[in-house]
């Protein structure tokens, strides 16, 4: 049985394996841990414990069916798209919401919190690796690894404005979760866009996004991003980012 793996050299494939089966966990496990306590929720552990098994056993089965070569198919809409992150934003949106754990993380968590959890995308800088071994379009690769590179850096001044109490700060991180928000439905618009251009010509188009273990990236990235600044949308629309006037 032949497996379908990264075409890049193999201290690409296993860095990204390792740091994004890891980072983005740690950090949605540590802030839903720190909420958890501030809510005085009973055994926080247990509930980090059930959050790490299912990403555990979801990051597993998207392997699984990535290294089968079920995903990496040129077709419209993208089997990736449908098999794995649509069904998981429609339980971001459906499912999540109606735990008691989460209703007590959202009760409690900060947005300072919210906003920190993108640095994970800094996994951006695959998007050029990638594209410099040959194996993703630069057009797709410089929009999404630009996006996310430039979303994960903004993180930092835009906390230090809302930490500072500046009257900045609102406007400040409105404009960013947009920004955020636009450039990952770039990156889908783009990798649609591409992948039918892909299936007219024959060329590869985006397959390396759907080989192990750069499948993690559509399966995991989108739907997750995407949840997290509907969050702060609401978090915005629910608190005010305190002014030094207001302070």
């Amino acid at each position: 049985m032949e497996f379908h793996t990264t075409q890049v050299p193999l201290w690409v494939s296993l860095s990204f394996g390792i740091l994004f089966a890891i980072v983005p966990v740690w950090l949605i496990v540590r802030t839903i841990g720190k909420a958890l306590e501030r809510a005085h929720f009973p055994n926080p552990k247990a509930v980090q414990r059930k959050v790490i098994g299912f990403f555990g056993i979801y990051f597993t089965l998207v392997g699984i069916v990535a290294l089968s070569g079920f995903l990496a198919v040129n077709v419209l809409p993208p089997r990736i798209l449908i098999a794995t992150a649509i069904p998981l934003f429609l339980f971001y949106l459906l499912v999540v919401p109606r735990l008691k754990w989460f209703q007590a993380v959202w009760a409690h968590v900060e947005l300072e919190e919210l906003i920190f959890l993108h640095v994970f995308r800094f996994v951006g800088v695959y998007f050029f690796l990638a594209s410099a071994f040959g194996n993703l379009p630069s057009t797709f690769a410089n929009i999404g690894g630009w996006g996310d590179v430039l979303t994960a850096m903004l993180v930092f001044p835009v906390l230090y404005l809302i930490r500072q109490r500046s009257r900045f700060a609102r406007p400040a991180t409105l404009l960013w979760n947009i920004f955020g928000m636009l450039d990952i439905l770039s990156v889908i618009t783009t990798a649609i866009l591409v992948t039918r251009a892909a299936i007219a010509t024959g060329a590869d188009g985006i397959i390396e996004f759907a080989t192990f273990p750069f499948c993690w990236i559509p399966a995991f990235a989108p739907s997750t991003i995407i949840f997290l600044h509907i969050l702060i949308f609401r978090k915005l629309a629910a608190s005010r980012v305190s002014t030094p006037q207001e302070a």
